[in-house]
């Protein structure tokens, strides 16, 4: 199922994903290799994917949420689309 998301369509899931459960969940071992695989394949299969930055994972002092999901939706080749508190969504490129 690897089809992009565009326009009504790209509406329809965000709102879904805005009022859905959080997809993806970022722990105390932070970004890691089998995360950012997982974040891809829903991606790939969704076109939307909603992520939460968890507090162990914030323990760092110069932590800033927007430059995480921004590297984030970057290293699984996504485009970051909402930041809201420590939970962000990331939307399949459009090719």
């Amino acid at each position: 199922m690897d089809e992009e998301v565009r326009g009504e369509d790209l509406k329809a899931r965000l709102k879904e994903r805005k009022r859905g459960k959080v997809d993806v969940r970022i722990g105390k071992k932070g970004v890691t290799e089998s995360l950012l695989e997982e974040v891809k394949r829903r991606l790939d299969k969704h076109g939307v994917v909603k992520v939460k930055i968890l507090k162990s994972a914030r323990a760092d002092p110069g932590f800033n949420r927007e430059e995480y999901a921004e590297e984030i939706a970057r290293a699984v080749g996504g485009v970051l689309k909402e930041v809201k508190g420590y939970t962000f969504i990331i939307v399949k490129k459009d090719r």
